[in-house]
Protein backbone atom coordinates (compact mmCIF):
# COMPACT_ATOMS: atom_id res chain seq x y z
CA UNK A 1 0.00 0.00 0.00
CA UNK A 2 1.33 3.44 -0.90
CA UNK A 3 1.70 6.02 1.86
CA UNK A 4 2.68 9.64 2.44
CA UNK A 5 5.23 10.40 5.14
CA UNK A 6 4.60 13.81 6.69
CA UNK A 7 7.81 15.12 8.19
CA UNK A 8 7.87 17.50 11.13
CA UNK A 9 9.39 20.24 8.92
CA UNK A 10 6.32 20.16 6.64
CA UNK A 11 7.85 18.11 3.82
CA UNK A 12 5.69 15.26 2.47
CA UNK A 13 7.40 12.24 0.93
CA UNK A 14 5.23 9.91 -1.15
CA UNK A 15 6.16 6.22 -1.24
CA UNK A 16 4.71 3.79 -3.76
CA UNK A 17 3.05 0.40 -3.34
CA UNK A 18 6.41 -1.40 -3.19
CA UNK A 19 7.61 0.50 -0.10
CA UNK A 20 7.19 -0.86 3.42
CA UNK A 21 7.62 0.66 6.87
CA UNK A 22 8.08 -0.47 10.45
CA UNK A 23 8.78 1.13 13.80
CA UNK A 24 11.59 0.57 16.27
CA UNK A 25 11.01 0.21 20.00
CA UNK A 26 12.24 3.79 20.49
CA UNK A 27 9.78 5.31 18.01
CA UNK A 28 12.04 5.60 14.99
CA UNK A 29 10.42 4.99 11.62
CA UNK A 30 12.16 2.61 9.21
CA UNK A 31 11.17 2.81 5.53
CA UNK A 32 12.22 0.27 2.90
CA UNK A 33 11.82 1.47 -0.68
CA UNK A 34 11.10 -0.71 -3.73
CA UNK A 35 14.81 -1.51 -4.15
CA UNK A 36 15.09 -2.61 -0.50
CA UNK A 37 17.09 0.43 0.61
CA UNK A 38 16.48 1.33 4.23
CA UNK A 39 15.95 4.88 5.55
CA UNK A 40 15.62 5.55 9.28
CA UNK A 41 13.75 8.64 10.48
CA UNK A 42 14.27 9.65 14.10
CA UNK A 43 11.19 9.98 16.26
CA UNK A 44 11.59 13.78 16.14
CA UNK A 45 11.78 14.05 12.34
CA UNK A 46 8.45 12.58 11.27
CA UNK A 47 4.91 13.56 12.16
CA UNK A 48 2.49 11.05 10.64
CA UNK A 49 1.80 8.51 7.92
CA UNK A 50 -1.30 8.74 5.76
CA UNK A 51 -2.81 6.97 2.83
CA UNK A 52 -2.05 9.15 -0.19
CA UNK A 53 -4.84 11.24 -1.61
CA UNK A 54 -5.26 10.48 -5.31
CA UNK A 55 -4.65 13.40 -7.65
CA UNK A 56 -7.81 15.15 -8.85
CA UNK A 57 -9.27 13.85 -12.10
CA UNK A 58 -9.46 16.27 -14.97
Amino acid sequence: MAFDLHRSDGEVIRYGDDARFSFTATGHLVVYDAAGSKTVFSHHSWDRLEEPVPPPTQ
